[in-house]
């Protein structure tokens, strides 16, 4: 009778820790098959040579973060080349380039940025300051595009010229700084180190208590060339920090948790792709292989447990060449069923006549939007901004954007 009434004992809490793991599973990160797998084992890159270039009277500079310039020379009396090589590759074709240019008497001179492994994709940008920006227009291509030609004027006072507006590492810290004196925005969290050892922060935002909230989770600088995105999660997180009635209901139920750059080992080193390991950390969501993302990962799932929350909606910040939401097809069931497909045509409607691409995407690759589904059957979006949107139309976009998503979130 007593070992009867011992195994019944038994028997009954074996059930409540196999109801409770089970219960639980959304807190224990997982790893995922994927039909098409990427390799996120590390793999070497090159270092570009941080050095002052001088040739003839020009002198080139890339020692400053966000810089990229392998080599720059001399081809004639009035034309000077500067030579853009990736980190490694294979690697997407996202030719970054930034650099200071001067030189010792004002002259006008024919500019060559010379590209390995790419063609052509940014138009140069010039700035005094890298607070203005100035795009230079009428250059002209070689045969296979894989250089382009201008006539810039230079004189004794340093130019940046880059591929885009040059934020770096420490630009971004400032702003994360800068948002803390808003009552709805926690002090900066760091939750780990990037392969070099640079922080990687976070903050969040909202009112109250964390525990029972539903969880927005932004990211943004996974790829570090793609700035109009990180501009773009700037303008969105500015509506989010509006103190109006939207906002204090969206407050009561949600909480916004950011994470504005995941690779600050690329964006410092001037990469065009990858992280200080050679990796598309947009492809390491499987696997938790690079530091970056095993640390952003392992916050959101522990964050996730220790206050009972429930990421319901992540949104990854990108640029590409036109926008575009990528988002689910009707075959996944998240936990907002269709959110994203409504959210975007919402968008669209206030933002008309300008219209962004929807394009659903499969569960095919190891990126953070599968991640969020996979891990916690949350609806997700990659927001990608164009190369060349024009900037008043990426800030209102994403101010828009927050404005329909709180919307739209306090009616599902």
């Amino acid at each position: 009778m007593l070992k009867d009434s011992l195994i019944f004992r038994w028997f009954l809490l074996l059930m409540f820790v196999i109801l409770s793991s089970c219960g639980n599973s959304k807190y224990i990160r997982r790893q995922f098959d994927y039909a098409k797998p990427v390799d996120t084992h590390s793999k070497k890159i090159d270092f570009q040579t941080k050095k002052l270039y001088k040739a003839g009277q020009v002198f080139a500079d890339n020692r400053f973060d966000g810089a990229r310039l392998n080599d720059f020379k001399q081809i004639n009396d009035s034309t000077y080349q500067v030579l853009i090589e990736p980190e490694n590759t294979p690697i997407n074709p996202s030719p970054w380039y930034a650099f200071k240019i001067w030189s010792e008497y004002s002259d006008t001179i024919n500019l060559q940025l010379k590209y390995k492994h790419a063609k052509h994709r940014y138009d140069p940008k010039i700035s005094s300051d890298r607070m203005h920006w100035k795009t230079i227009s009428g250059y002209t291509y070689n045969v296979d595009s894989t250089a382009i030609s201008f006539k810039l004027v230079v004189n004794k006072e340093a130019q940046w010229l880059a591929a885009q507006p040059i934020l770096n590492s420490t630009d971004t810290k400032k702003w994360l700084d800068s948002l803390t004196g808003n009552p709805l925005v926690s002090p900066v969290q760091m939750i780990g180190k990037s392969v070099l050892g640079k922080p990687l922060y976070m903050l969040k935002i909202g009112t109250g208590e964390s525990k029972n909230k539903k969880i927005v989770v932004l990211l943004s600088r996974q790829h570090p060339p793609e700035v109009t995105g990180f501009k773009a999660l700037q303008s969105f997180v500015k509506q989010l920090l509006k103190q109006d009635t939207l906002t204090k209901a969206f407050y009561q139920k949600y909480e916004v948790w950011l994470f504005p750059l995941l690779n600050p080992d690329g964006v410092d080193l001037g990469h065009w792709r990858h992280n200080a390991n050679g990796i598309d950390l947009n492809r390491d969501w499987a696997n938790y292989r690079q530091p970056e993302i095993d640390a952003v990962t392992k916050f959101i799932v522990a964050e996730s447990k220790k206050y009972h929350v429930k990421p319901v909606l992540g949104i990854d910040f990108h640029s590409t060449f036109k926008d575009v939401y990528y988002i689910f097809d009707d075959s996944f069931h998240s936990v907002l069923p269709g959110f994203c497909e409504v959210w975007a045509t919402s968008i669209d409607r206030i933002m008309f006549p300008f219209k962004t691409k929807k394009s659903p995407y499969g569960m095919t690759q190891p990126i953070s939007k599968n991640w969020f589904y996979k891990q916690f059957k949350a609806e997700a979006m990659t927001y990608e901004v164009g190369d060349d949107t024009p900037p008043n139309i990426i800030e209102q976009k994403a101010r828009v954007a927050a404005v329909s998503m709180m919307d739209l979130l306090l009616k599902y």
